[in-house]
């Protein structure tokens, strides 16, 4: 990326965000400013280009001088005085020594680590040594460790030390994009700055620059469209101009270059069509546009970010224009699609089939209303027959203990009326264990097809606590066998079974169908054959 490496902020007056401006001109104005920094926020919004501008600040040689301040360590005399200056102009000039080999990337003070590969205790325990040398030929050392969530354990405690304690030559600047796995004793220890996504305004102002720059004719409209599909983010919107850039040789870029080329106006077209098809759970054309998308070449994420951008603005709009006081049923249904495909868009990160998590959300959403139209309330007890004696709580929503129950309500009512004189069941068919469930039989020792529908039915609703996913896709399945021991799934895709057949699933389920049964019982998940 040319563009970004010849464009990116080298003062603070650069920078696209004011927040971060004003943040960073009030934390460097201050005599010594704070010792450890953090930054936080999604990726490309320049905060390791922010790092390297506070570095030239504290070790510009060039710029407006102001009064020294001396530092007295506890208990001792006047240290060394400090690099910092009171009242000094906190833009760095550009053009001394320590200004141009940090742009360069060359000064031996200002080490950058990437924590994603040194995120070891051994990296972390060599940096403690080396900090306490004194600087080369800078008046400060700064580390900046990027992506700084991913430190060990026992990494993170090691720089808390340092943190504690930092020699008066030393600054720390941490960078992340997951704040959230940031241990708390470090945040408390660091001066935060959070880097918000970059306004229109913002990405625009800094786009014109770079256009100025290149001598590319584009007009402020095309630059608005370009911020709007950067996604706040400085860089990705530079790349697109640099690309734009590139096809056009530095000639006219339009909007209409831009929309052919990143396909923007099909996929606007193909998100509003695959939210109606989630609206009427039409999986069969929901199923196609994922493979079209795929074929297309579009990232399967990013389509999955602006579903959940489509159906967040639905549903705003929806409630500001609702009248009813409560929610409606179709704000509910966005609701429930967009949790849905959150967890679809997480699993996507580690999918070995990027679009595997989707096809999982679509066909589990499908059954939406299915599960929605399950009966809710208990029963009566039919005692003409005992084969009517069978589980009859919410099939959609009975819990694992209910079903446990049914054993106990089945022998009271046995107690209170007697068994039901035609086609008699014996106690020792109806229960084996009293602490398990058992299978509800009908006189030649059959399990119902009722009872399998309950059964099949808690099956999918334990599942979900193990695997939101796994459950949706078992609901797409069915039970076509079951004879105390086996129970045998069938699938109708391929990636399902191969889903169901991961070792830990298996071992799920069959933990799960022994809870439900109260007996053994091993599980086979077969594909479905098309008929001939």
């Amino acid at each position: 990326m040319v563009f970004y490496r010849k464009y990116r902020p080298q003062t603070i007056d650069d920078l696209d965000s004011s927040d971060v401006r004003e943040s960073l001109s009030s934390i460097l104005s201050k005599t010594p400013p704070a010792h450890a920094l953090l930054f936080t926020g999604p990726k490309g919004l320049g905060k390791t280009s922010s790092a390297r501008i506070v570095a030239k600040v504290v070790n510009c040689t060039g710029r407006a001088k102001g009064k020294r301040e001396s530092v007295k360590g506890k208990g001792q005399k006047e240290l060394h005085p400090s690099p910092f200056t009171l009242n000094a102009d906190i833009k760095p000039c550009g053009a001394c020594e320590s200004c141009v080999s940090i742009t360069d990337g060359t000064n031996m003070d200002i080490l950058e680590i990437d924590a994603a590969s040194n995120r070891g205790i051994d990296e972390i325990r060599d940096l403690k040594e080396k900090i306490r040398l004194s600087p080369l030929s800078a008046k400060m050392k700064v580390y900046i460790i990027d992506e700084v969530h991913m430190l060990t354990t026992e990494a993170f405690n090691a720089l808390l030390k340092t943190l504690e304690e930092p020699p008066i030559h030393a600054m720390f600047i941490l960078c992340t994009t997951e704040q959230q796995k940031v241990p708390a004793t470090i945040l408390s220890r660091c001066f935060h700055i959070a880097f918000k996504k970059a306004t229109e305004d913002e990405l625009v102002r800094s786009f014109m620059r770079i256009a100025k720059g290149e001598n590319i004719t584009v007009d402020r409209e095309t630059l608005k469209f370009i911020a709007g599909i950067s996604d706040g983010a400085f860089r990705d919107g530079v790349k697109i101009l640099e690309e734009m850039s590139f096809l056009t040789d530095k000639k006219i870029i339009t909007k209409k270059l831009i929309e052919e080329k990143y396909n923007v106006i099909s996929l606007n077209k193909s998100v509003d069509d695959m939210v109606s098809y989630l609206i009427d759970q039409n999986v069969k054309k929901a199923l196609a546009l994922v493979t079209q998308i795929t074929d297309q070449g579009i990232d399967i994420k990013y389509f999955t970010q602006s579903l959940i951008e489509n159906i967040h603005n639905r549903i705003l709009d929806e409630v500001a224009d609702g009248k009813e006081k409560g929610l409606s049923e179709s704000v509910r249904d966005l609701i429930k699609i967009a949790n849905t495909l959150s967890v679809a868009y997480q699993d996507a990160k580690q999918a070995v089939i990027p679009q595997l998590p989707l096809e999982l959300a679509i066909i589990d959403l499908s059954t939406i209303s299915t599960d929605q139209n399950l009966p809710t309330d208990r029963q009566g007890t039919d005692l003409q027959g005992a084969e009517d004696l069978r589980p009859s709580a919410s099939l959609g929503s009975a819990s694992v203990s209910e079903m446990r129950k049914q054993v106990g309500n089945i022998k009271k009512i046995k107690a209170m009326y007697g068994s039901a004189k035609q086609n008699p069941v014996k106690p020792e068919e109806v229960a084996d264990k009293e602490s398990g469930i058992t299978l509800m039989q009908t006189s030649n020792g059959e399990v119902t097809r009722e009872w399998l529908d309950n059964l099949w039915k808690n099956l999918i609703s334990e599942m979900k606590l193990y695997n939101h996913t796994i459950a949706g896709v078992l609901r797409g399945c069915r039970i076509s066998g079951f004879d105390k021991k086996q129970l045998i799934i069938e699938t109708n895709y391929k990636f399902h079974k191969e889903r169901l057949d991961d070792s830990k699933t298996k071992f799920e389920l069959s933990r799960v169908a022994k809870l439900l049964t109260g007996k053994d019982t091993s599980v086979i998940v077969e594909l479905k054959q098309a008929s001939s």
